[in-house]
């Protein structure tokens, strides 16, 4: 939307009555609270509006938390008439100052650390999966009484329905049965959130599994967009009694959800830093060179942010990527697209070791600080994966969620100025304590596997 008064115009000539204020815990849960349209006028976007007790979500602060509307974010939500979201960041009272648990001031750190270094502009994309399910039954009777999950999928090789495609990806129709329910969600996006999509398809597993591509944004922006595609895609299908997923590794024996980062750094508004028309392998820069060198660097602390939950690590052993850099190889952890010659404004480097779940905001900026440290201290990445007896810079990736604490708490430098002290505590006790709980689950492959031991 834009300009603060051209938000308090629109709320009071389009009769709405209610203001949806987002915002993100520690792990990127997107939280909400309503308001009338009386509570709000131009002073609530410069010292923010107190309508819940934020405490609830991220503990006792030593303080008030208020919640500081962002009018750039404002969108009427199409399945409610009366009512607008606006994304909102926190401020801690009574300082009257951003509050340093708050995901969304990690990207605006990092887009600042850049321009430091002489970046003009960040363009991040991302490409995201899901999974759509027609029906999902779980046994909540009791915790110990066995662990039970029913989905159902009219696309399922274990369905009554003879359309499951014997590959998943790019599936044609009638194979493809939920084309129209993408192209609602695409349409969604764009229409009444503002969230352009390149591009959206049938996903690489058959069972019913959706690919979108988001349109290149700034880091901030880029992570209200993924944030925002969970938002529509859940809402329209609880809409229409469908469940959608984004959990990184739901059926047992395909690859999972993959989130696909694409990123280029511009110094003006045609120099991609990332480009170098004389390179003979794939025209990248040096400076893309040392972005995939500290990318490769920094792996094995970055996947606690980009593989951030127990389930990332089923998903991470089906995916098997190469641990390394490519050009002609995409299932490499770092790819760089080299379909054309000569064209400058689409280079970019991808980093495909990332999955859904992931808080977008901590996510893309510790990838993309990753990245920067690479630039900063010449960081050589090595050959790519393809050149064999050559030098190559192959990682150990964690295979469990407590090896990503342990190598992040190794190495912590590269974040240092984007991601604070106290938010990082705060992400590290999380983690650890999902990690303790996923110990004391019990799976139904337990139960098949070792019942009769």
């Amino acid at each position: 939307m834009g300009a603060i008064d051209d938000v308090l115009k629109y709320i009071a000539t389009n009769e709405i009555r209610w203001i949806d204020f987002q915002f993100f815990g520690i792990d990127g849960t997107l939280h909400r609270t309503s308001v009338s349209n009386r509570k709000i006028d131009e002073e609530s976007f410069g010292k923010g509006i107190r309508s819940a007790d934020l405490r609830e979500v991220f503990g006792e602060v030593g303080g008030e938390l208020t919640l500081l509307p962002d009018p750039e974010t404002m969108a009427r939500i199409p399945w409610e008439p009366a009512t607008v979201r606006i994304i909102a960041d926190i401020n801690k009272m009574p300082e009257n100052e951003r509050f340093v648990k708050d995901s969304r001031t990690i990207a605006e750190r990092i887009e600042t650390n850049f321009q430091a270094a002489g970046v003009k502009e960040i363009k991040l994309g991302a490409e995201v999966d899901c999974y759509v399910f027609d029906t999902v039954t779980m046994e909540k009777v009791s915790i110990g009484r066995g662990a039970g999950v029913l989905l159902d999928s009219r696309e399922a090789k274990w369905g009554p329905s003879p359309l499951s495609p014997e590959k998943g990806a790019y599936a044609n129709q009638p194979y493809d049965t939920l084309y129209a329910a993408r192209c609602q969600i695409a349409e969604t996006l764009e229409d009444s959130f503002g969230v352009l999509v390149d591009g959206h398809w049938h996903g690489t597993n058959p069972t019913s599994q959706q690919s979108f591509e988001l349109a290149p944004r700034g880091v901030k922006t880029a992570g209200d967009a993924l944030a925002t595609l969970k938002f529509v895609t859940k809402n329209l299908g609880t809409a229409v009694n469908i469940t959608p997923t984004f959990m990184p590794y739901p059926v047992e024996g395909e690859k999972g959800n993959d989130l696909n980062i694409s990123m280029s750094l511009w110094k003006t508004g045609d120099n991609n830093l990332f480009y170098d028309a004389d390179d003979k392998y794939a025209q990248i820069s040096q400076n893309a060179r040392y972005f995939i060198g500290g990318l490769l660097e920094h792996a094995r602390a970055l996947s606690l942010f980009v593989c951030p939950i127990p389930n990332s690590y089923r998903r991470l052993a089906a995916a098997n990527l190469i641990a390394g850099w490519s050009a002609t190889k995409g299932n490499t952890m770092v790819y760089v697209p080299y379909s054309r010659k000569n064209m400058k404004e689409t280079k970019r480097v991808v980093f495909k070791l990332s999955d859904p779940s992931v808080n977008p905001y901590l996510a893309y900026s510790a990838v993309l600080a990753a990245g920067l440290d690479g630039m900063k201290n010449k960081i050589d990445p090595g050959d790519p994966a393809e050149e064999e007896g050559k030098k190559r810079k192959e990682v150990a990736l964690p295979t469990n969620l407590y090896e990503a604490i342990e190598a992040l708490e190794s190495d912590t430098k590269f974040i240092k100025g984007v991601v604070t002290p106290e938010f990082l505590e705060s992400y590290l006790e999380l983690k650890l304590k999902q990690h303790k709980e996923d110990r004391l689950t019990i799976g139904i492959a337990d139960h098949r596997k070792y019942f009769n031991v």
